[in-house]
């Protein structure tokens, strides 16, 4: 089976829980493991700022 990434039209083979989760929700957006980590890398960078401005030390 090979799944086209919404980000960057890359074909690639899902692992088999993203072929689980496809069968069982056809309609589900699934990216590529590059774009996947990419966008989760972002998320705990910004995570992590949002944690410093809320908790400031000194």
């Amino acid at each position: 089976m090979k799944i086209c990434c919404i980000l960057c039209d890359r074909y690639f083979t899902p692992d088999k829980m993203q072929i689980k989760k496809l069968r069982k929700h056809p309609h589900r957006i699934i990216l590529c493991p590059e774009c996947h980590e990419r966008i989760a890398e972002r998320v705990r960078k910004r995570k992590k700022l949002q944690s410093l401005k809320r908790h400031p030390e000194g």
